[in-house]
């Protein structure tokens, strides 16, 4: 037997209360007011780019000096040594930098000077020392107190390298070329 009346497939069943009945009116104004506040909640947070122009404005005020040095792979890591001019960076492609970096006395650079840097620029302050082909991208750098010149890298395998930046060759970026080879690989650090 056929029944006259089309069948409706059935969903799950909703829990809880059913909603109240509402008029038209009511439902506009709910909507009206739920988008005055999505709105006003947008202009409430500022943008990345206004964030970071807010910054820019704030910097002679924040710093008594800033060196920019733009590479062209963000740096996973960075260590900067107090005692020796030396300053250290991971070049997230393979990639391990050791430069000098000549800090200009505190309140000696002028605030207009400061909050003139260019973001596209590098520092005049910082100057490449030495490049080293590291097998893997740097994650973290520590130097060995007592000698500065002895630095361990880790990357993302369970090996620490440990790294003689004076005994290193100075290496070119070139695509295809061997890593360097670490004075000392620790196995087995997590």
């Amino acid at each position: 037997m056929e029944s006259s009346q089309p069948q409706q497939q059935q969903g799950p069943k909703k829990r809880g209360r059913k909603p109240k009945p509402k008029d038209e009116k009511e439902q506009q104004q709910q909507q009206q007011s739920a988008g005055k506040m999505k709105e006003g909640k947008k202009a409430q947070q500022p943008s990345v780019d206004e964030k970071y122009t807010q910054w820019k404005s704030l910097v002679p005020v924040l710093y008594d000096w800033l060196a920019n040095h733009n590479l062209v792979w963000p740096s996973l890591s960075c260590r900067y040594i107090s005692l020796t001019p030396l300053f250290f960076l991971g070049g997230g492609a393979l990639l391990f930098y050791v430069a000098n970096c000549e800090v200009v006395k505190p309140r000696v650079a002028a605030a207009e000077h400061i909050s003139q840097f260019n973001e596209e620029a590098r520092s005049p302050f910082v100057k490449k020392y030495k490049t080293l082909i590291h097998p893997g991208e740097v994650n973290r750098i520590r130097e060995l107190p007592q000698n500065s010149k002895i630095v361990a890298t880790h990357t993302d395998s369970p090996d620490v390298l440990i790294w003689d930046v004076e005994a290193q060759p100075n290496r070119h970026a070139v695509l295809g070329a061997t890593h360097s080879r670490p004075d000392l690989v620790l196995k087995g650090i997590t």
